[in-house]
């Protein structure tokens, strides 16, 4: 069984993809498409130079048979593609274009694995039906936690009554934090995550808490609980004090970026003071923690986020799961 494939974003995340995606002999990779233009890939020779790209973290188009232009639908419809592969910057406040991408792609007949939180965050039940409704496969595990299979463990706890998330879902803010613990001041310690491209130059998306907010919003969707990005209340990290974040730790807190949810009741993303012997307060670097409360007991979840090649390898393993999701399909 050969899947015709495209790769939809040519960043870090998709450069990855397309070297794991090579590995595999079920996917043959049709096309890749940048925000500027596509690449339609007729032979290996094509499918090399997109490679050698990719490894030289250059963009998709100094590629020779770059199409200045063409769209990812165009592209998609042009190769007959059967498997979109979405890795591509998030838009939480309009949903466009990566809305107007999803849905042409699914109009076309293409299923969908997406490392792009916004249309999920933004419309989950309504994207999912659309997906089903066409017979069609979406994989999403990379859009929460990336490394950490964060929504396997919600898939496996629905029905059972889970009353609470709190979790630690941004690595930025919690970088941010620390570097304010050490005494940088909140702005010296925003640079220097731009600095070291922990954040993007425009770092409000981790701030100001979109990602943890889209990221809490895909979770209780998955309960069976949905909700959208616009009903978790978002309050910035710039609101806790400097002086309150050192205070902190003399007192045997830390601040945290806190993702919470009590389910049916209350959705937040807000700096948080909690007790050092927390489970969330330990948390640093690239790691999450997610807490759910069900039955009078807590089941927590903790391990890596990113970075690009981890999302890539997260990526795969829906693709694992939409190749045998196909066979069963057609041995039925």
């Amino acid at each position: 069984m050969i899947v015709k494939t495209v790769i939809i974003g040519f960043g870090n995340v998709g450069r990855a993809l397309l070297k794991e995606l090579v590995k595999i002999k079920e996917f043959n990779i049709v096309g890749l498409a940048s925000s500027r233009g596509a690449v339609i890939v007729r032979d290996n020779k094509d499918l090399n130079e997109a490679l050698l790209i990719a490894e030289k973290k250059q963009k998709l188009d100094k590629h020779s048979k770059f199409i200045e232009g063409l769209t990812s639908i165009e592209l998609a419809k042009e190769t007959n593609a059967e498997l979109a592969f979405i890795a591509i910057p998030p838009s939480y406040e309009t949903g466009e274009p990566n809305r107007r991408i999803y849905y042409g792609l699914i109009d076309l007949g293409v299923s969908i694995i997406t490392a792009d939180k916004t249309v999920l965050a933004r419309e989950y039940v309504e994207l999912r039906n659309k997906v089903y409704e066409k017979g069609l496969f979406i994989g999403y595990r990379a859009t929460v936690a990336a490394g950490t299979p964060v929504l396997d463990v919600a898939r496996g706890l629905r029905g059972r009554g889970v009353e609470r998330i709190r979790a630690v879902l941004n690595a930025t803010t919690n970088y941010i934090l620390s570097l304010i613990e050490e005494g940088l001041s909140y702005r010296e310690a925003v640079e220097k995550a731009i600095e070291e491209e922990l954040a993007e130059p425009n770092p409000q998306i981790d701030t100001h808490g979109w990602d943890p907010a889209a990221k809490l919003a895909i979770t209780v969707s998955e309960l069976g609980t949905p909700i959208t990005i616009m009903d978790v209340i978002r309050e910035p990290l710039e609101t806790i004090p400097e002086d309150e974040v050192r205070r902190a730790i003399r007192e045997g807190y830390r601040i945290k970026y806190i993702a919470e949810a009590i389910l049916g009741e209350e959705y937040i993303v807000h700096p948080a003071r909690i007790k050092r012997e927390d489970k969330l307060a330990n948390v640093s670097g690239n790691i999450n923690v997610v807490e759910f409360t069900l039955e009078n007991e807590k089941v927590v979840i903790e391990g890596p986020a990113g970075p690009a090649w981890r999302t890539a390898k997260v990526m795969v393993t829906d693709a694992i799961e939409y190749l045998e999701t196909r066979k069963q399909l057609k041995a039925s």
